[in-house]
């Protein structure tokens, strides 16, 4: 008989009456006390269920090994050996566990020291962002002061002017700005891009389909809300709406026959272009029953300038857009409500040529004729920061979505400027983009802030954005073709459009 739990003859054996299994009683009865289960099966099992074994009790012999001294020598040897050999065994899985320890607290640091080193660079670039974004509080008394000392040593016609562009937003429309902006910030932090395509499938863009139009489009807007239509401003002064899902221009707005420099998709079915007849025009659709599209439109306002419209940006809001002119202007106009809300800028002795809206919407960027970015803010009106660099008019400007940086472009340079920096005594100059013999006609950060697409007379240069790289920017492919202009889709990036400078045709690029 041998014990089951210990693989022993037992002196006391018992037999249990669930499996039958011999045990040695004192060993079972421990088991039983502490488990209360059967060691073999794990069924309960108590001391009532246990049989005792009588048997005769008889002298063991000693072992051969154990019947003469140098035999017990020899046991004794053997089982030192075997001790030395176990000793040795455990001190390797000592030194083992011992390095596994040491390796993983390393680890466990230096994920503290990353995470440490990350937080605080967030914070820093949270830090930066805010002072760029209230630039305008850093020394608005004093500007506004010498503006005061500046105007009473001039003429009647300037006091007027001036006393016009001192003319402050509302209180009212800054309040839901400010609140807007705010809104934005927290959102950010926690934006997602899924489905965005990786730079190996933006390499494999192609032209996915062509839309004929009967003149050369000067200006695209892929509408944000609804990708499938696409906003086209020709120089023949129309606008047209095209529907990629139906594969047809779906309305033609008859223009007055001056080219539209920009078109742009407002919401509630709202559409806004600015043209060389500097006149900006509001028109509203509706939808048709059948195609549910934008078929009907129906003009809302007009505002019209001394000089040509070269640009228009639309308020993140959603109601209001700021203009710039050649007429050395730049105009914000609540556009639901048809009014003129103020000006900025009007003491510039030369024209603007682009402007656009800061992603928070608390400031703007606006390019002049002589190559300089002006910064000017919503709330005092003062012309915060230039950002200097181009030689030549700014032709076009676009803002990185997450509000880090400004890109700008003259005939054939483009420039990006760390807005972190602006109030920093670092420059914010940070990257130079120079495209030998081509003339850049647009540029446009995507959704994401990832990518950005630089469209020339020839050639549509593609670049990935990335904050931690030095440079942020690193070209990743060029198509050969010529632009007019050029927009991402948004807010995916799963395609963008350009339009042709030598034929009357806008292409679509996708995968």
């Amino acid at each position: 008989m041998i014990c089951a739990i210990s693989g022993s003859t037992p002196e006391e054996p018992v037999i249990s009456t669930k499996t039958g299994n011999v045990y040695e009683k004192r060993l079972i009865e421990k088991y039983i006390d502490t488990n209360g289960k059967e060691p073999t099966t794990g069924e309960p099992l108590g001391l009532s269920d246990l049989i005792t074994v009588k048997i005769g009790k008889t002298v063991k012999p000693r072992p051969t090994t154990a019947t003469s001294i140098p035999s017990m020598l020899q046991l004794f040897q053997n089982e030192w050996d075997s001790l030395m050999l176990e000793t040795y065994t455990l001190k390797q899985q000592h030194e083992t566990v011992r390095q596994e320890l040491a390796h993983s607290m390393y680890q466990y640091d230096a994920a503290c020291r990353v995470i440490a080193r990350l937080v605080k660079e967030r914070d820093a670039a949270r830090s930066a962002l805010a002072n760029a974004r209230n630039i305008v509080q850093q020394q608005p008394q004093q500007q506004q002061q010498q503006q005061t000392n500046n105007n009473s040593n001039k003429d009647v016609e300037m006091s007027s002017s001036t006393s016009s562009e001192d003319n402050l937003l509302d209180s009212t429309i800054y309040k839901r700005i400010a609140e807007k902006s705010e809104e934005l910030i927290k959102t950010r932090k926690e934006r997602t891009h899924q489905g965005l395509p990786d730079p190996d499938t933006i390499k494999q863009f192609k032209v996915s389909a062509k839309v004929e139009t009967d003149c050369q489009i000067k200006s695209l807007e892929v509408n944000s809300q609804d990708n499938n239509l696409i906003a086209m401003g020709g120089v023949n002064g129309n606008v047209y709406v095209y529907s990629r899902e139906a594969d047809e221009i779906s309305t033609a707005i008859k223009g007055s026959g001056s080219p539209v420099n920009k078109v742009l998709f407002a919401p509630n079915n709202t559409l806004v272009s600015a043209g060389s007849d500097a006149v900006i025009r509001v028109v509203k659709g509706g939808e048709s029953p059948s195609k549910k599209a934008y078929t009907q439109y129906k003009a809302c306002y007009q505002f019209s300038l001394k000089a040509s419209v070269t640009d228009i940006s639309l308020h993140v809001l959603g109601d209001y857009v700021i203009s710039s002119s050649l007429d050395k202007s730049l105009n914000m106009y609540d556009i639901v409500n048809g009014t003129l809300l103020t000006s900025f800028g009007q003491s510039q002795q030369l024209g603007y040529t682009s402007v656009a809206f800061h992603p928070d919407g608390m400031f703007f960027a606006a390019g002049t004729q002589n190559g300089v970015v002006k910064i000017f803010d919503l709330k005092s009106k003062v012309n915060n920061f230039n950002f200097q660099g181009l030689s030549t008019a700014v032709n076009c400007i676009s803002f990185s979505e997450n509000g880090y940086y400004l890109t700008a472009a003259d005939n054939n340079t483009v420039k990006l400027f760390d807005l972190r920096k602006a109030a920093t005594k670092n420059s914010p100059d940070i990257q130079t983009i120079t495209l030998d013999n081509q003339q850049i006609k647009s540029i446009d950060f995507d959704y994401s802030s990832q990518y950005l697409g630089v469209a020339s007379s020839n050639q549509i240069n593609l670049y990935s954005c990335k904050s931690k790289q030095k440079p942020p920017i690193s070209h990743i492919h060029s198509i050969d073709s010529d632009c007019l202009d050029f927009k991402w889709a948004r807010p995916n990036s799963n395609f963008f459009v350009t339009s042709s400078s030598s034929n009357n045709i806008v292409n679509i690029f996708s995968n």
